[in-house]
């Protein structure tokens, strides 16, 4: 990663903060760039190959799962949620801090939507930012998430010439704020669909990763065990658990498999089941779709009723908690040097990792063969 100066020479007079998302195609023709942009990222897909040869799989990739991928999105609406989601949450922040005589602006950066988080920068140089608080609007550090998004921030700076003062928060995974927000979200559905904690699951189904990142030191799945536990205390007559969807590929990722793991309740005798997106703080494709309506039916198809909790988006609960940070950033008193937070082996399954690589050549020709 290319570094950027941690502290201007003088103290910054256009402070600002720099919300961070996943991102998400705003059409149906958007698809196809949105997946090969996360194909392509090193942090996603941790493959021992230079970029140029992950840019090549990750074309053919996207261009073969592009038409599944669109008719999902199609069934969802024709475009992703998260994008006015996080302007919303955005506009929300902006005035919060208005209203506590903090008047930051607040910019939005998209990982994979191409082209958003370049013209963002360039937005920031228009304005002359000249200090920048990085918030993530993931609430779990993963290195595949935050630091991805980090590390895309710090490069694109760099490489404009910026030397302003980078810092960020890291996470937040059982700030009151996020708790709170959550159960009166769950709180709300249990409510409205009249359940009672016997027979009834509360199913918190995050992303998953790759065990071996887990297994290299990454912290997402430690932070999840803390959001869950702070909820479980809040609802402590209900049954909580934690499995993992959107895997991909043959490698094994983090247990129970939420695919797999539906069934198995059914067994026990489960009947409601309660889908919390506790990894999300926004509802889209993961949530509205994979959620919504494959694990709906797969629920359905083993005897269950399912549920699902919102995301908690723009709740006042939640937004406080990115006001709270910003304000205590713009006082001296919050933020990592984001340069701190991104290890120099971010890239841990490739730099540094030629020699036994070079043996997986022939595996990636072969792929590319098969995918043709």
């Amino acid at each position: 990663m290319t570094s950027v100066s941690a502290n201007g020479s003088s103290p910054p007079t256009r402070p600002a903060v720099v919300l961070l998302n996943f991102g998400g195609p705003r059409n149906l023709e958007e698809v196809p760039g949105f997946l090969f942009e996360i194909l392509r990222d090193p942090n996603t897909i941790q493959l021992p190959f230079p970029q140029w040869a992950q840019d090549l799989l990750a074309g053919r990739i996207a261009r073969r799962r592009s038409h599944e991928v669109t008719r999902q999105y199609a069934a969802i609406g024709g475009s992703s949620p998260i994008v006015p989601a996080t302007l919303r949450i955005r506009n929300a922040l902006a005035d919060a801090l208005r209203e506590a005589g903090c008047p930051l602006p607040v910019y939005v950066a998209q990982r994979y939507l191409p082209g958003d988080a370049e013209a963002t920068v360039q937005v920031l140089l228009a304005d002359g930012v000249d200090a920048i608080f990085a918030v993530p609007l993931y609430p779990h550090f993963s290195y595949a998430t935050s630091g991805s998004s980090f590390e895309q921030l710090a490069d694109l700076l760099a490489a404009a010439g910026w030397e302003g003062r980078l810092d960020a928060l890291r996470s937040y995974p059982d700030a009151p704020g996020l708790l709170e927000a959550m159960a009166e979200r769950l709180e709300a559905t249990l409510r409205e669909k009249g359940l009672q904690p016997e027979g009834t699951v509360i199913l918190c189904s995050a992303h998953g990763l790759p065990r071996v990142y887990v297994d290299q030191g990454d912290p997402y799945r430690l932070e999840l065990y803390r959001t869950m536990e702070g909820l479980r205390l809040r609802f402590p007559q209900w049954r909580f658990d934690l499995s993992f969807q959107s895997r991909v590929g043959p490698a094994e990722w983090l247990k129970p498999y939420t695919d797999q793991y539906v069934p198995q309740l059914a067994a026990e005798g489960v009947r409601d089941l309660v889908f919390v997106p506790i990894s999300f703080v926004n509802d889209h494709i993961e949530t509205n779709y994979e959620v919504g309506v494959t694990y709906f039916e797969l629920a359905r198809a083993h005897g269950l009723t399912p549920h699902r909790a919102l995301a908690v988006e723009d709740h006042p609960a939640h937004i406080r908690v990115l006001a709270d940070a910003a304000a205590q950033w713009a006082a001296g008193r919050a933020g990592v040097p984001l340069t701190e937070l991104l290890p120099s082996d971010q890239h841990f399954a490739r730099v540094g990792r030629w020699a036994w690589g070079l043996w997986l050549v022939a595996l990636f020709a072969a792929l590319l063969f098969a995918l043709t």
